[in-house]
């Protein structure tokens, strides 16, 4: 009996022996099968949200509309006045800050300040025959600050093109002249006031870096007009004869350098970077 167990067992580990070499040679004729290769990390998407801040410079071009009409008095004489040599051309310095947000991958708005330091002068030359009273002066524009906001279109992911508008604000000089007639010339000073307006603009941005930009803009402003404070002149107050007011419009180029102060990742924004998986 135990002979048979024995004979049982060694025919039992045969069979496995055959078995497992089977299974082996199976094995070996499979094909390898390869790991899944690794995907590239997903490349970053441009984003134009963030704050910034700016430095740069550029033109302009100022124009001063004067009009007079026959002062308060009425015993005055109804004076009508000429006026030449009202525009000029200068420079400026710009400081601006401001913050974007991308909308859409294609659609940026965004709010800014500007602080402008202008440097342009403008000569006048006032001759009223009646009178008869020829005044030579000068008038220069300084400083001017505006805020209001833009809306641009994404050409690419790294060119903005938009346009802009708001609420400005003007500083005028106080008009110096010399004035001449029959009496010996004098120097007199007019007092000019700050000066309101609008302004309307189109411009370009680019990206040199993830977080440095250059923007070429331009705008027109248009000012309303503001009173001029007249002087005495010989004794005689000129503001009880002419009524003078001041209208200036001011056309500016500007390029700035716009580093990003912060800015939001687009890979983690879902709706510059939707994903339904």
């Amino acid at each position: 009996m135990s002979q048979l167990n024995s004979s049982s067992n060694i025919v039992l580990l045969c069979c496995a022996a055959i078995v497992a070499l089977g299974a082996t040679a199976s094995a070996a004729d499979l094909p390898a099968v390869k790991a899944p290769p690794m995907l590239p990390p997903p490349l970053p998407i441009e984003s134009w949200t963030g704050f910034f801040i700016g430095a740069g410079g550029g033109m302009s071009s100022l124009n001063n509309k004067f009009s007079a009409l026959p002062g308060p008095d009425p015993t005055s004489p109804g004076i009508s006045a000429t006026f030449d040599g009202l525009g000029a051309v200068g420079s400026f310095a710009t400081l601006s800050a401001g913050y974007d947000y991308q909308v859409t991958p294609a659609l940026v708005v965004g709010a800014f300040g500007d602080y402008d330091f202008h440097q342009v002068k403008s000569s006048i030359n006032v001759d009223i025959a009646a009178i008869p009273v020829s005044a030579r002066g000068q008038i220069s524009a300084d400083r001017q600050w505006s805020v209001g906001g833009r809306l641009g279109y994404l050409t690419s992911p790294s060119t903005l093109v938009f346009l802009s508008g708001g609420y400005t604000q003007l500083g005028l000089s106080n008009i110096t002249a010399t004035v001449s007639g029959p009496f010996p010339a004098i120097s007199v000073v007019a007092g000019v006031p700050r000066i309101s307006g609008g302004f309307i603009g189109a411009g370009i941005e680019t990206k040199l870096t993830s977080n440095v930009s250059l923007r070429a803009e331009y705008r027109y402003n248009s000012f309303g007009s503001g009173q001029v404070n007249l002087p005495n002149v010989a004794g005689v107050n000129a503001n009880d004869f002419v009524s003078a007011r001041i209208e200036p419009t001011l056309q500016v180029v500007k390029a700035c350098e716009l580093p990003v102060l912060t800015q939001r990742s687009a890979l983690a924004d879902m709706c510059l970077n939707p994903s339904f998986t």
